[in-house]
C-alpha cells in the first residue's frame, strides 16, 4: 500500500470532517442539518455511490468470485459475533452492557463512511466487494441485531430489511452479473449524486464530533476499551488470520477496513426503538469516529499491495 497515497487520501477526508467540525461551531451545521444530510446520504447519495461504482468498475475474471465473496462476507458475520461474545467475558463486561458492546463490535459503519474510504483507499473496483458486504451487514442488523439490542422484547421484521441501502446493492449485483450499464445521461447523472457522498459524509461526521463532550466521554474506561478492541485489536486479528488464507488482495482489504470502522448510526437508533438506553452506545459512536481519524491511516498502511 502506497504510503503517501493512503496519507493523502485520509488527509482530504481529515481536513472534510474538520470543515464540519468548524461548520458545527460557527453555528452553520446543527443536529437537524446533520439529520437532513445523513438522510441524503444514506438514502440517495450513497445508494447512487454503489451502483455507479458496480456498474462501471473493472469486471473480476470470473462470477464465480462474486459468489466466494459472498460466502466470505456471510462467514464474516457469523464468526464475528462469536469473537465478540468472547472478548466480552474475557474483558469482564457489565452483564447490562454486554449486548450493547457486542453491537458495537460487530456492525460497523461500512456503507456511511466505509464507502468514500474503501474507494479511496482501495479504488473503485473494491466496491463492488463491499456492496456485497452491504447486503450481507443489512440482513444482519435487522434480523441478528435487532434481536441482540431489543433483548428478545422485538420480533424480527422483514420490512426493515427493504431499505435504499440494501436495494441498491442488490440492484448493482443484479446489474453487474448481467453486464448492463445505465444510459449515458442516466449514467453520469448518477455518478454525480454519487460524487458528493464522500465530502457530506465527513462534514455530517465532522459537526457531530463537535457536539460531544469530549471530557465526559473519555471518563469512561470501558467505552475506551472498547475502541481500542474495534479500532486497532480486532483489524490487526483479522489482517493477521487473512493473510493465511486470503489471496484477494483487495477482498481482504474490505474485510480489515470493514472491521476497523467506527460504529455504525444503526446501532443507537435500533436500541433507542427499543425503548433502551442508548447512552453507552452514542458514546461508543463518539470515540469510534474521533480516534478512527488516527486507526484507519494505520490500518490502511499495513494492508497487503495488489
Amino acid at each position: 500500500m502506497d504510503i503517501v497515497l493512503v496519507l493523502s487520501q485520509m488527509g482530504i477526508l481529515f481536513f472534510m470532517m474538520l470543515a464540519g467540525f468548524i461548520a458545527n461551531k460557527a453555528g452553520i451545521m446543527g443536529k437537524e442539518s446533520e439529520t437532513w444530510l445523513s438522510r441524503l446520504v444514506v438514502n440517495v447519495t450513497c445508494p447512487a455511490l454503489i451502483i455507479v461504482s458496480v456498474t462501471t468498475c473493472e469486471r473480476l475474471e470470473d462470477n464465480k468470485i462474486l459468489a466466494e465473496i459472498f460466502l466470505v462476507a456471510v462467514g464474516y458475520y457469523v464468526i464475528l459475533p462469536i469473537l465478540s461474545k468472547a472478548v466480552i467475558r474475557l474483558i469482564k463486561i457489565k452483564k447490562d452492557q454486554a449486548s450493547e458492546y457486542e453491537a458495537m463490535l460487530v456492525y460497523s459503519n461500512i456503507g456511511f463512511m466505509g464507502l468514500p474510504i474503501v474507494n479511496a483507499v482501495l479504488g473503485q473496483k473494491a466496491i463492488l466487494y463491499l456492496t456485497v458486504f452491504m447486503a450481507v451487514f443489512n440482513i444482519s442488523i435487522f434480523s441478528y441485531g435487532l434481536l441482540l439490542l431489543a433483548g428478545g422484547e422485538q420480533t424480527l421484521n422483514w420490512r426493515k430489511l427493504i431499505n435504499p441501502g440494501t436495494v441498491s446493492a442488490l440492484a448493482a449485483v443484479v446489474l453487474y452479473l448481467l453486464n448492463a450499464g445505465l444510459p449515458p445521461v442516466l449514467g453520469d447523472s448518477v455518478a454525480a449524486i454519487g460524487n458528493i457522498t464522500t465530502p457530506l459524509a465527513m462534514l455530517v461526521i465532522g459537526s457531530s464530533l463537535a457536539n460531544q463532550p469530549i471530557r465526559d466521554v473519555l471518563e469512561d474506561k470501558s467505552a475506551i476499551i472498547f475502541v481500542c478492541i474495534s479500532l486497532i485489536v480486532f483489524p490487526l486479528l483479522f489482517l493477521g488470520v487473512g493473510r493465511i488464507f486470503i489471496d484477494d488482495h483487495l477482498l481482504l482489504g474490505v474485510i480489515v477496513l470493514s472491521t476497523g470502522m467506527p460504529v455504525a448510526a444503526n446501532v443507537a437508533m435500533i436500541r433507542n426503538e427499543s425503548g433502551g438506553d442508548g447512552a453507552f452506545i452514542s458514546k461508543g459512536i463518539f470515540l469510534s469516529n474521533l480516534f478512527s481519524i488516527a486507526s484507519i491511516p494505520i490500518i490502511a498502511m499495513l494492508l497487503p499491495n495488489g
